[in-house]
């Protein structure tokens, strides 16, 4: 297997983004995400990075490639009490939010706005908007080069507050992949974990994509065994 200093990035179309999503194959994989999420400890890591910022109401939050907005649910029940009014705008190229989760996010006082649409269309017409936070989770590592430029040019536009948390692409991480299969995850999520650590990051290689340091305040770290994370915070 491949040693650290060996697994130079390599971004591959991953399975799940070629699927429908009503597609069986599609369901399965975001359920399995669910499970890596928690096996990762996605939620307590992007409550480190994001969870003590001041409260001002109404606080406005997009995520970037939502998925299933599963995780968004979880933040909420872990935050609503000191976030009382959130708008929470959902972005995804697949509509997968289901109702039960925009009820449930509804439920804490938090409003859910889903957005179908290309992240980079998006961001193009709506550079004029303003997030008190962008976050994004598994899903700034599908990009690469000028795409990753793109993506983190249009974001820091928007925003004052970027937080995503990514695979690390390293040994351990390589072989947590081979064996997502140990908690029940189906052969799209299998094929898809490896590719993932392969197109992961590792020491400042998304700080180096940001579009100026000047004026922000770049934190780039490893957290737990798995992940590998960006705090960006205009200065």
């Amino acid at each position: 297997m491949s040693t650290t200093s060996q697994m130079l990035r390599q971004v591959t179309p991953e399975a799940l983004d070629t699927l429908g999503s009503d597609d069986p194959a599609a369901q399965r994989s975001r359920r399995d995400l669910r499970r890596l999420h928690v096996a990762m400890r996605t939620l307590s890591i992007m409550t480190r990075a994001i969870g003590a910022e001041p409260n001002h109401s109404p606080l406005q939050i997009l995520e970037l490639g939502a998925g299933d907005g599963s995780l968004a649910l979880r933040f909420a029940h872990r935050h609503a009490s000191q976030w009382p009014r959130v708008s929470w705008t959902l972005l995804d190229r697949q509509d997968s939010v289901a109702e039960s989760t925009l009820q449930g996010l509804r439920a804490t006082g938090w409003e859910p706005i889903v957005v179908v649409a290309d992240v980079f269309d998006w961001l193009s017409r709506n550079q004029q908007c303003a997030w008190d936070i962008v976050v994004a989770n598994l899903f700034v590592h599908h990009f690469d080069g000028e795409e990753l430029r793109h993506l983190l040019r249009a974001v820091s536009g928007v925003t004052p507050l970027f937080f995503c948390c990514e695979p690390r692409r390293n040994t351990t991480a390589l072989i947590g992949s081979h064996l997502v299969g140990l908690i029940g995850a189906g052969p799209v999520t299998r094929e898809d974990a490896v590719l993932s650590v392969h197109a992961g990051f590792r020491d400042r290689e998304l700080s180096a994509h940001w579009p100026s340091q000047e004026g922000w305040s770049l934190h780039e770290y490893s957290a737990g065994l798995f992940s590998h994370c960006l705090l960006a915070r205009r200065t």
